[in-house]
C-alpha cells in the first residue's frame, strides 16, 4: 500500500448515553441524524479475506449505499493504542444490486449485522475535532470515537474512559463473543421483529 492508503483510527466505548460529553466539556452537533442500517458481510467461498483479517462490506443507511473495504494497517503505519485498519470506501446508489453482482462474482454474504446510529461532529475544548457515533445495537450501545490519534486520546482522557475499557473489536467480533457465552454458533447481529429474527 502507498503512503496515501487511507487509514481509520478509532476506539468503540461502552455508553447508554452521550451525558458524559457535555459533562466533559465536548461539544457534539449532529452530523447524521439517528437512522438504520442494515450491513452484509462478504466473503469468498475459501474465505480468503477473512483468512487475513481483511472485510468486505455492503451498507445500506439512510437511503444510501456504501461498499467498504477493510485491512490490517500496513506494518510500516505508525503504532496505535486504537483501532488502526486501512479503510477504502464508495458511495453506491443501490446496495441490493452492489451485492447481487459480488454473489454473481463468487462472493456470498456470510454475517449481518444491524444498528441505529446517530453520527455528531465533536470539538474538544482545546478545538480539537472528532466524530462520534453513537450505536444502538441489538448487545448493547456503543459510542465509536474516529479521528486522529491524538484527538481520540485527548477525547477518552475528558471522558475519564481507562484503556481497559477501550473496545478494538468490530460488531463482528462482539457479536462472535455474545454467542459463545450463550453457548451458541456465531448468528446474524439483527433486531427481533415481532418475535422473528
Amino acid at each position: 500500500m502507498s503512503a496515501t492508503t487511507p487509514h481509520e483510527i478509532e476506539v468503540k466505548l461502552r455508553f447508554d448515553n452521550l451525558d458524559a460529553f457535555a459533562r466533559a466539556g465536548i461539544i457534539l452537533e449532529i452530523e447524521t441524524a439517528r437512522h438504520f442500517e442494515d450491513n452484509w458481510l462478504l466473503d469468498s467461498a475459501d474465505q480468503k479475506l477473512s483468512a487475513r483479517a481483511a472485510i468486505l462490506r455492503v451498507r445500506s443507511a439512510a437511503g444510501k449505499g456504501f461498499i467498504t473495504y477493510k485491512e490490517n494497517a500496513d506494518d510500516d503505519a505508525p503504532a496505535s493504542q486504537f483501532k488502526k485498519r486501512v479503510e477504502i470506501e464508495t458511495a453506491i446508489d443501490d446496495p441490493e444490486s452492489a451485492v447481487a453482482i459480488f454473489e454473481r462474482l463468487g462472493f456470498r454474504k456470510w454475517f449481518r449485522y444491524q444498528k441505529h446510529r446517530t453520527v455528531y461532529r465533536a470539538t474538544l475544548p482545546d478545538g480539537s475535532k472528532l466524530q462520534v457515533m453513537f450505536d444502538e445495537t441489538p448487545v448493547g450501545d456503543f459510542v465509536e470515537l474516529e479521528g486522529e490519534e491524538e484527538a481520540i486520546a485527548r477525547g477518552v482522557e475528558l471522558l475519564g474512559v481507562t484503556p481497559a475499557e477501550y473496545i478494538l473489536e468490530s460488531y463482528l467480533a462482539i457479536q462472535a463473543e455474545h454467542c459463545r457465552r450463550q453457548g451458541k454458533p456465531l448468528e446474524d447481529m439483527i433486531f427481533v421483529v415481532e418475535g422473528r429474527r
